[in-house]
């Protein structure tokens, strides 16, 4: 009997003790995320952490950077943003529901968009022992009008996902069914249906995993309401991928590389003269770019200053010189479009060949590197819709550069050793191709 008693007062004193544990565990996670936290657009730091036995509060403080942090500045926008967070210590995990503080500046705006006592945006997480955490951002409904003309309604804008601290990994989806505004000038926007997700990891300034969005119509009227922008059936995709080149015998941090895929499709597109475009698609990949010497360049793309002084240059210099050494591939293997006036076709590829050292102060050698091949397809009754194009595709035909066949203008080049290679059989040097483009 005192083996039971000594069994069930041991039980209930280890389920006592697990929000304790929990506590201290959603404290970690909590600490350990915000230190954690790398992006190039936002910081967060923790402002206060209050641990109890059953709950605890937090506060993080928001502060956007760079370019997005200037363009909130320029609007007279917060660029900091505090929000606190309620989290629950449960026996088997942490629950953390939180939601932005709202101050005596921005309550009468928040209150107009929102309504009163109503929240902008809540996140609720839960959290394992492992860290494991699954996330559900939620927007409320904006329902705001002004009697200046300006409005700005929209349904609930949803983001959940999953975050996998063992191999810092996330996946996540959104959905928005429907945004409107309208400005005092009887501008307006409406958009239907955005939808999207992703599953990856962020590394640096990229995003290694893929990426999708979708949008079903968005419409985009002028003041006078007679001219639009209109554009249906959207569909983006984006992958990173990271490599080793092909053969490499000592595959480290410095060798690793990154192939870039982008692929776009639009349905229909109609513009403000009220041309009608369909069937647009789009396909880039940037091929086997050196990751550490990308990732020098973005990071300096990314930089808040104006001007860069002579050290930063050399910077990006030797960024450049890196890439170029170890070679790329860009690859545009579909660009097309469906016009009034017949379809538009293009492709290109341009190989980049590794072994080219100190490229920045020797850019005619890099012609040498260059292989590839462009195929460009206009029609006729579009050339001739554009005087410059009109004006000098002529005389490229006479010069036996681009082909005229089939109510088409065509050109087909290969680029080999430095040379441009035509469908007619000519040649030239590659340096001559931007003179006669001129």
């Amino acid at each position: 009997m005192l083996k039971k008693i000594l069994a069930s007062a041991g039980a209930v004193a280890i389920i006592a003790c697990g929000p304790l544990a929990t506590g201290q565990i959603g404290q970690s996670i909590y600490t350990g995320a915000v230190e954690n936290y790398h992006s190039p657009y936002l910081s967060i730091t923790n402002k206060s952490f209050e641990r109890g036995y059953f709950s605890s509060n937090a506060v993080s403080r928001i502060e956007l950077k760079n370019q997005l942090k200037a363009e909130f500045a320029e609007q007279g926008l917060p660029t900091v943003w505090l929000v606190k967070h309620h989290i629950e210590n449960g026996f088997l995990g942490v629950k953390s529901t939180s939601e932005f503080v709202i101050d005596k500046q921005i309550a009468p705006v928040v209150n107009q968009i929102w309504g009163k006592n109503v929240a902008p945006m809540q996140i609720v997480t839960d959290s394992g022992f492992t860290g494991s955490t699954h996330f559900i951002m939620t927007i409320n409904p904006m329902d705001y009008k002004k009697k200046d003309g300006v409005s700005a309604i929209s349904d609930k804008f949803v983001v959940q996902g999953e975050f996998d601290p063992e191999n810092s990994k996330s996946q996540f989806s959104y959905s928005l069914p429907a945004l409107t505004i309208t400005t005092p000038d009887k501008e307006s926007m409406v958009v239907n249906n955005i939808d999207g997700e992703g599953q990856g990891q962020m590394q640096g300034n990229f995003w290694i995993g893929h990426q999708t969005f979708s949008l079903e119509n968005a419409k985009f009227t002028a003041s006078d309401q007679h001219q639009f922008i209109a554009i249906d059936g959207v569909n983006v995709a984006m992958n990173n991928a990271l490599s080793q080149p092909q053969g490499e015998k000592n595959p480290t941090e410095a060798t690793q590389q990154v192939t870039n895929t982008n692929t776009i499709q639009v349905a229909k597109l109609t513009t403000l003269d009220g041309q009608h475009y369909q069937d647009i698609a789009f396909k880039l990949a940037l091929k086997d770019l050196n990751y550490k010497a990308i990732s020098q360049l973005a990071a300096m793309e990314q930089s808040p200053q104006a001007t860069q002084d002579p050290a930063q240059i050399k910077q990006a210099m030797l960024a450049l010189d890196l890439l170029i050494a170890h070679g790329a591939s860009v690859d545009l293997s579909q660009l097309s479009v469906k016009t009034p006036q017949g379809v538009v076709n293009a492709q290109l590829l341009l190989n980049i060949k590794p072994g080219l050292e100190h490229a920045s102060t020797n850019l005619t050698a890099v012609t040498d590197q260059l292989s590839g091949n462009i195929n460009i397809v206009l029609p006729e009754a579009l050339v001739a819709k554009e005087p410059l194009l009109a004006a000098k595709l002529p005389i490229l035909v006479n010069q036996k550069i681009v082909t005229q066949q089939n109510g088409n203008y065509q050109l087909q080049v290969k680029i080999v050793a430095d040379q441009l290679e035509f469908s007619s059989g000519a040649k030239l040097p590659l340096a001559m191709m931007a003179l006669l483009l001129h």
